[in-house]
């Protein structure tokens, strides 16, 4: 009888993880299977909160947690290290909807709120864009700050303007040099 690999998505892990699964008494591919799959739903959260927010987002982390479970539960012909990684990403990306911050339910709100306006004046682009987030909250969530493109003044300024007040004496000298 040939020898016939199953499928599984953390077995990369066990060599890294082998050492802690022993020293909990658990079998390598079992304590692989639940650290990866846990990761892994921490990758696909940080890749919907990204891009998404609000309805889709939460609608996103309901599908990929069902799939996952649901695959993981009634799936046939499933090998068990493979059910217990789907069960750990399906779990992770669940119970993630029912844990939201202060700032989801803000973020939720006003997402559903834009969805139900563009919905009832037919605008399904607006619908869909209600979920996704911009470039500038993207930019602002990978910590990108936008580069000015305005030029910067090479003349002197106008000569109605008040020129700046200069110190008068050493002290006020000394004191601006130490703020700088």
């Amino acid at each position: 009888m040939a020898y016939r690999q199953e499928f599984n998505i953390t077995g990369w892990l066990d060599p890294f993880l082998e050492h802690f699964a022993r020293q909990a008494g658990i079998p390598t591919a079992d304590y692989s299977a639940q650290v990866g799959g846990e990761g892994l739903g921490v990758v696909l959260e940080g890749i919907a909160d990204l891009f998404t927010k609000g309805w889709l987002n939460k609608l996103i982390q309901f599908a990929t947690g069902l799939i996952a479970s649901g695959y993981a539960v009634y799936g046939k012909d499933v090998p068990i290290r493979l059910r217990k990684e789907l069960l750990a990403l399906g779990t992770h990306e669940l119970l993630r909807i029912v844990d939201p911050s202060p700032q989801d339910i803000q973020e939720l709100k006003d997402s559903v709120n834009k969805l139900t306006n563009a919905v009832k004046k037919g605008d399904a682009l607006g619908a869909l864009i209600s979920g996704l987030r911009s470039p500038n909250e993207i930019q602002s969530m990978l910590g990108i700050t936008k580069q000015s493109t305005s030029p910067t003044p090479s003349s002197p300024p106008p000569a109605s303007a008040p020129a700046p007040a200069s110190p008068t004496t050493k002290e006020q000298v000394k004191v601006d040099v130490e703020v700088f």
